[in-house]
């Protein structure tokens, strides 16, 4: 017998980590034995960080989301309601919909989408905010991190709490590794993301141009609201690349088409400053690619642990230490093929799609059959 998931968080499109998520759920709930309702929470804007605000537009959205929620318990009648959450401005809604579960008698998992920024933005918010916050996410079930920080900063703050930590899933089949190829004269070293200073952008270009035979391959849109000096660091970096002929910018590529996107690279890059558990690390680990990564968030949870590492780390912004990870794979094509494999294998032990929704499943009953 399958069991009923009613899902609230933003329905794809626009593109981006929460919703990419998703629909990598979805794709995989059906062979899991879960059957979902989604509740679309998509406010029409993808600003996630501390300094969004509640707008107008958002109040109402909210609201449409809250009686879209109500109508699914009182018709549905789900075992479990799976709340996606990024917290900041969006608590207040989020801990209304876990009010809702409570009243209709329904268990609410409150899953923390983000990892390190959530704890940044709680330890900040004055002493009655912080409470509030806290309260709320008592109030739930249970609480899905993605990262043991966040799972030990959160249990701290509700001791005796239901607080498990799952990770994003990657599918698997779509991304796979490439067929052997010949030789090119020079590495193609991928970055995927959003482009951006705090994203190690700027570090990686200058990185790749002191490197010969590199050139550099960005997949994803230029980011908006860098201040003055960080846009023309950005433009610089990116230009000087640009004039010697060793820059592609793909800009925003449909999600069908970044499994060939990862499979035309020979290295992945992510020298960001701050992540939670980044979905293009598992996919150009499950393509088999070789990745410099900063160990930030729930990153290393990924690299490390059984088999030894999958990639190497590097401290964020250090240009010089990112500089020597990428000589290193270009001058040694043993080392990108040993960990090239070993990330690919990890992949599919940790983190396909069977394996992550086992983990949602066992969770889901665990929940619906407390009295």
């Amino acid at each position: 017998m399958a069991t009923r998931v009613a899902l609230w968080g933003p329905l794809p499109p626009p593109a981006g980590g929460v919703t990419r998520w998703m629909r990598n759920y979805l794709d995989a709930a059906p062979a899991a034995g879960i059957e979902v309702d989604v509740v679309d929470t998509s406010s029409g804007s993808q600003a996630i960080d501390p300094t969004s605000r509640l707008r107008p537009a958002r109040v109402v959205r909210a609201l449409d989301a809250l009686v879209a929620l109500r109508r699914v318990l009182a018709r549905r009648r789900p075992d479990v309601v799976h709340l996606c959450t990024t917290l900041f401005w969006a608590a207040g809604r989020d801990g209304l919909a876990v009010e809702l579960c409570r009243r209709a008698g329904v268990p609410a998992a409150l899953h923390v989408r983000l990892s390190p920024q959530i704890i940044a933005w709680h330890r900040g918010l004055p002493w009655p905010a912080r409470q509030a916050v806290r309260a709320m996410l008592g109030r739930a079930a249970a609480i899905i991190t993605l990262s043991e920080e966040l799972q030990a900063y959160t249990q701290d703050l509700l001791p005796g709490g239901r607080v498990v930590r799952i990770p994003n899933l990657v599918d698997t089949g779509a991304f796979h590794p490439a067929a052997p190829r010949p030789p090119a004269p020079s590495l193609r070293v991928l970055f995927a993301g959003l482009v951006t200073p705090q994203k190690g952008v700027v570090e990686l270009a200058r990185a790749v141009q002191a490197v010969d035979g590199l050139t550099l391959v960005i997949a994803g849109p230029r980011g908006a609201g860098s201040a003055g000096d960080e846009a023309r660091r950005l433009d610089e970096a990116l230009g000087g690349l640009a004039r010697q002929g060793r820059l592609e910018l793909l800009g925003e590529v449909p999600e069908e088409a970044m499994p060939a996107v990862y499979r035309a690279a020979d290295v992945f890059c992510l020298p960001s400053h701050g992540e939670g558990l980044p979905n293009a690390l598992l996919e150009a680990m499950a393509t088999g690619l070789p990745c410099v990564v900063t160990p930030v968030g729930a990153v290393p949870e990924v690299i490390e642990g059984e088999g030894g590492r999958v990639a190497l780390a590097v401290a964020p912004a250090d240009e010089a230490a990112l500089r020597g990870a990428l000589v290193a794979l270009r001058d040694d094509p043993s080392l990108r093929a040993q960990l090239g494999e070993a990330a690919r294998r990890r992949a599919a032990r940790r983190y396909a799609p069977a394996a992550v929704m086992a983990q949602y499943a066992a969770l889901y009953a665990e929940l619906a059959a407390r009295p």
